[in-house]
């Protein structure tokens, strides 16, 4: 479903905002001339209703290079709501050009400042091969995907404050704030007219992480607070809930074993650690946590696995990921790639948490990238002494002065300047020959 299409002498028709139009002008509009597609020229059909927004629809069986999933009532009024809020804002923005060099129609074609942006409003799933083959196409033409997610993909959980259930499709759509190190995502609901602003995930699972949650009315919201960090505070309730599912995990994580659990299960055997009973020291936030799909727990208690066994040896950082490297290789760790994210990767990670390692004096970091743990971990005998071992060094975390500086990155988002260079590798370069597209007549 599109609201723009051609008329017969190449002219472009818009109806977004036809709504308010008499029905008598729509029906005098569609008797007029015939409409066609402007990406496959085929022709459309004007389609209205009492309960329905106007737009143009192919005909059945037609076949368009730029329709991948249909379109919804949601949808188009999303896209239009969107549109409009640009446009109220003062930007020079087209409604669903079709960029020709790569086939490909965003939502929304619109500039702000040097930077031309692609706004997608997403609300069917896709697969992550055409969400990816679409970011690569707007990077090729020098554009800066912006992707909102439907509302009605976010799910909070009704027992957990402050926890969601993010899919893996919902994942690829996090993305950065220029000069911020935590992601975010956006959400959209044309039924309330409000932005959905979720922000600082801190991942649990596959799909459970929690997370800082807002909701802001459209009408009193501008792009450059879209682009602006964001300093949202965790929940009040963060730590309390953080130890309650490390006492979940304690309690639960061997009792339904798939083939990759039982070989995690194997190798922590192996080294002497009752599943349940993984070390007091593994299973605590990082900020770029959600670079792994792994649960903390496991990839962390990896981490400490490696260094255990290199008691009394030298250990690199390079032979860490090296070790890392193939137990992602075999199956028993799972990193989060991130299309939006730039080129960060599990190792900022493994860093960070290194990094926490060192602030608490088990780890010495000496030349040459050396690692040494130098202060034992802790291994009760019984889940109990663990869960209370959990709580007295999340205490010990909160009275060490060191650890102030680390935590005001995790909680209130400490903002981390993005080089020249780093914008290059993420691919938002700017092209002023791509600001054509908002003057090109049809």
């Amino acid at each position: 479903m599109l609201f723009v299409a051609l008329s017969a002498d190449g002219r472009t028709v818009s109806l977004a905002g036809a709504e308010r139009w008499e029905r008598e002008g729509l029906m005098r509009l569609k008797r007029q001339e015939p409409f066609f597609c402007p990406a496959c020229r085929q022709e459309v059909v004007l389609r209205s209703g009492r309960y329905r927004l106007p737009h143009f629809a192919h005909r059945k069986g037609a076949a368009c290079p730029v329709e991948h999933e249909p379109e919804s009532e949601r949808h188009l009024t999303g896209k239009r709501d969107l549109f409009a809020w640009l446009i109220r804002q003062g930007m020079e923005a087209k409604l669903e050009p079709y960029l020709p060099a790569i086939k490909q129609r965003p939502d929304i074609l619109f500039r702000h400042g040097p930077h031309l942006y692609a706004l997608e409003y997403q609300c069917s799933t896709i697969d992550e091969s055409l969400f990816r083959e679409r970011n690569d196409g707007y990077r090729l033409l020098g554009i800066r995907p912006l992707w909102v997610l439907g509302a009605h993909h976010l799910r909070r959980s009704p027992k957990y404050s402050g926890e969601v259930q993010l899919s893996r499709f919902q994942w690829l759509f996090a993305h950065r704030a220029p000069h911020s190190v935590v992601p975010h995502i956006w959400y959209y609901s044309p039924e309330t007219k409000r932005f959905i602003r979720l922000f600082r995930p801190l991942p649990l699972s596959v799909q459970r992480t929690f997370a800082a949650v807002d909701s802001i009315p459209l009408s009193s919201f501008s792009f450059p607070d879209w682009m602006a960090p964001c300093p949202l505070p965790l929940s009040p309730t963060f730590w309390e809930r953080w130890l309650e599912r490390k006492k979940q995990w304690r309690r639960t994580f061997p009792l339904y074993p798939n083939q990759t659990v039982r070989r995690i299960c194997a190798d922590f055997y192996q080294a002497g650690i009752v599943p349940s009973l993984f070390p007091t020291e593994a299973g605590w936030p990082v900020p770029r946590g959600y670079l792994w799909e792994t649960a903390p727990f496991i990839w962390q208690t990896y981490v400490l696995l490696f260094l255990l066994g290199k008691t009394g040896r030298p250990a690199t950082a390079v032979s860490l990921f090296q070790w890392l490297d193939d137990k992602i290789r075999t199956g028993r760790l799972v990193p989060r790639r991130l299309p939006l994210v730039g080129r960060d990767t599990y190792r900022e990670a493994v860093g960070e948490y290194l990094h926490w390692l060192s602030l608490l004096g088990y780890l010495r970091r000496e030349e040459g990238d050396q690692l040494h743990l130098v202060k034992p971990l802790s291994f009760p005998s019984t889940v109990d002494q663990m869960i209370h071992q959990d709580a007295a060094l999340l205490e010990q975390i909160h009275q060490t002065s060191a650890l102030s500086c680390y935590w005001s990155t995790l909680e209130f988002g400490r903002v981390e300047k993005m080089s020249r260079k780093q914008e290059k590798m993420n691919g938002m370069v700017n092209n002023n020959s791509c600001i054509d597209y908002l003057y090109k007549e049809e």
